[in-house]
């Protein structure tokens, strides 16, 4: 069965376009954190400075003699506290 239209139009023609394209930008946020780590280390100097002293000191030592002499001896001219000793001739006044 054929179907006629009615009025002089024939059948409808379709035209098919390019398609459009469209583009619609999300964004979003991402942090990231770079960690770069540091020490400072405080170095305390001490310095010992040794000081060496010679002290030195002084002091006076008085000393002291004491000689007895004695007056002359019987037998003996002018030897004071000598003691003659005699020699072996046995003669007096004789000395080693």
């Amino acid at each position: 069965m054929k179907r006629f239209m009615r009025g002089c139009a024939g059948p409808v023609k379709e035209i098919v376009y390019p398609v459009k394209h469209n583009v619609v930008d999300c964004y979003s946020n991402e942090t990231v954190k770079h960690v770069h780590p540091s020490h400072t280390t405080f170095v305390n100097h001490h310095l010992v400075r040794n000081e060496h002293i010679y002290p030195h000191s002084t002091s006076v030592k008085n000393t002291r003699r004491s000689v007895n002499v004695f007056g002359p001896r019987f037998g003996c001219q002018g030897c004071g506290a000598v003691k003659p000793h005699f020699c072996r001739c046995g003669k007096q006044g004789h000395f080693w």
